[in-house]
């Protein structure tokens, strides 16, 4: 919907649109950047609950892009929101990856993947029918409330306790390598 309000309604040029993504791929980079330093201070769940309860409704700040400071605070919220999201892909990709025996990992990425594109597809389908039926702006809401909210299942779960990634030992389907090598005693 950015593209149709950018360009179509609010007649901001393709390079202010090109821009106004480019900020969002900052705060991503940032978010990735920073995820580990953060996570290694306050904990691995924590930082994901915490940054989605601080960061994520800035992602409503994006539906109020308009010409002059509006375009500036709505790329304000851009960014924090993409900053959550990269901290996001580290820290849950990490924690997927360790908690996930060897033998599932294919199985689990594949998984995931496909359930994310599933999404983007079906939003993206949803988008543009509230953009049709509703309005450009009320599909921009209806995502920017979606952003502001998607933190709420892992805020709420036992994850944002977990202070560590879980340990060679913790993580499912295997043994520690020390007890794997040692020789399996006689009866």
């Amino acid at each position: 919907m950015l593209p149709v309000l950018f360009v179509g309604e609010l007649g901001l040029t393709p390079a202010a649109l090109g821009l106004f993504w480019a900020v969002g791929g900052v705060g991503l980079l940032l978010g990735a950047r920073c995820a580990r330093a953060v996570a290694a201070r306050v904990g691995y769940g924590r930082t994901l609950g915490l940054a989605g309860l601080c960061l994520a409704p800035a992602g409503l700040l994006v539906p109020l892009v308009d010409r002059g400071p509006w375009l500036y605070v709505a790329g304000a919220g851009w960014l924090l929101a993409l900053f959550k999201t990269g901290m996001d892909n580290v820290l849950g990709v990490s924690l997927r990856q360790r908690m996930t025996s060897d033998a599932l990992l294919g199985r689990m990425n594949a998984t995931f993947r496909f359930l994310l594109s599933g999404a983007l597809a079906i939003g993206a389908a949803v988008s543009g029918l509230i953009g049709e039926v509703a309005s450009v702006r009320g599909a921009l809401w209806t995502g920017g409330v979606i952003m502001a909210v998607a933190f709420l299942p892992v805020f709420l779960s036992p994850v944002r306790t977990r202070r560590e990634l879980p340990g060679q030992g913790e993580r499912a389907g295997t043994t520690p390598p020390a007890k794997r090598d040692q020789p399996i005693p006689e009866p």
